[in-house]
């Protein structure tokens, strides 16, 4: 059954190598070139908001989102009173015309507010208010004061999706419990069984389905900042870096590679065949699931795997959404039922354990990018 629309108190290379060289990871940071935000507009958001809320939504933005569209807005009301939105032309409509995935996003962006904002003392009241998922105004959030309750606020900076060097050994059930609190809604098919194999199978087929798909693909190429420069002036999308492509094919692409090497028939195969070694790495599939598709539902799904997110590092797990099978006809019709699923898949995870957690890579875009002031805010 759906929730109802109510209010809620939180408490609390793709590409082929080029040449075959050792892995050493070419980042924009060392080409000097990305950028944090201009100092005269951080200190006018600071005398505007105040340190907390400028700290707390610096914080919400590590969360994830597709092709790192990151798609939230934020509407200022007052200092402790914002609306939290969606950007329509940061949407996915080739692979996520219902916004599924973004109101998941939306719930991860939500759920990094609630941890951060309890650090600095305040609790968060919240109302979801979209009645459709075309709605730009999605969450009426409030922020009251009350007691620091001190968190592990580098959990939210240095969250990342790991999408290389998953191990092959079983996720151990207690690590599981940990990081899932034995949710229902958390299936695990360990490597090697039929569900897992159907799921790496049915991944492969959905990804060769969706990188010929143009309208899909010419969406992937919109959002790949290829040169240090693009990802210095966009702050979003996808970067060589945090797509994992390292050493000199790492600098080769972000100099040579543009929009239309995406939509090259060689650039789609080289994908496929990635997809297909990856697949075939980790410690199998992670399912979580949803009762229903209302959209308070999908906020407090996206809150959910958020917060398990942020419990990965410290147990060096690793995980990688690979969401196509959910994406694309058959299988998103299929999934359910062939994995023996009650309720709706929102995420299939590939998981496993690493040697090392590497640090984030992905560009974000500063808190003045996603906000904008009622006029009634002085």
């Amino acid at each position: 059954m759906d929730m109802d629309r109510r209010k809620f108190i939180a408490r609390g290379g793709t590409f082929a190598a080029l040449v075959s060289v050792p892995v050493l990871s070419w980042s924009y940071r060392q080409a000097g070139e990305a950028r944090p935000a201009q100092a005269d507009e951080s200190a006018a958001l600071l005398a505007k908001l105040g340190r907390p809320a400028l700290e707390v939504l610096t914080l919400a933005a590590r969360a994830p989102s597709g092709h790192n569209t990151q798609p939230w807005t934020v509407r200022v009301l007052d200092r402790e009173h914002w609306i939290i939105g969606i950007d329509g032309s940061r949407r996915l409509l080739a692979v996520d015309p219902t916004a599924r995935e973004t109101l998941l996003s939306l719930g991860a962006f939500l759920e990094n507010i609630v941890v951060a904002a309890a650090h600095y003392g305040y609790g968060v009241e919240y109302e979801v208010i979209a009645h459709s998922p075309a709605d730009a105004d999605v969450i009426d959030l409030r922020l009251r004061k009350t007691a620091p309750s001190p968190q592990p606020l580098a959990e939210i900076s240095l969250r990342r999706t790991v999408r290389n060097g998953h191990l092959a050994g079983e996720i151990k059930s207690t690590d599981l419990a940990a990081v899932t609190g034995r949710g229902e809604d958390c299936h695990y098919f360990p490597r090697g069984t039929a569900a897992a194999k159907y799921l790496s199978e049915g991944t492969v087929e959905a990804n060769r389905q969706q990188a010929f798909r143009d309208p899909a693909q010419e969406e992937l190429a919109n959002w790949i900042r290829w040169s240090a420069g693009d990802a210095a002036r966009y702050r979003n999308g996808l970067t060589p870096d945090s797509m994992e492509i390292e050493g000199l094919t790492g600098w080769y692409v972000s100099h040579f590679y543009d929009r239309a090497s995406v939509l090259s028939k060689s650039f789609r195969d080289t994908t496929i065949k990635q997809v297909i070694e990856r697949v075939g790495q980790g410690g199998g599939w992670l399912v979580v699931s949803s009762p229903g598709t209302a959209i308070p539902t999908l906020i407090e799904t996206g809150r959910k795997v958020e917060l398990m997110w942020l419990r990965l590092r410290d147990r060096k797990i690793a995980i990688h959404p690979m969401t196509q099978m959910l994406e694309e006809a058959p299988w998103r019709e299929q999934v359910a039922k062939n994995l023996g699923i009650d309720g709706v898949p929102q995420f299939l995870l590939r998981i496993g354990y690493l040697v090392s957690y590497p640090n984030p890579m992905s560009v974000r875009m500063p808190p003045g990018w996603i906000m904008t002031y009622d006029p009634r805010f002085k």
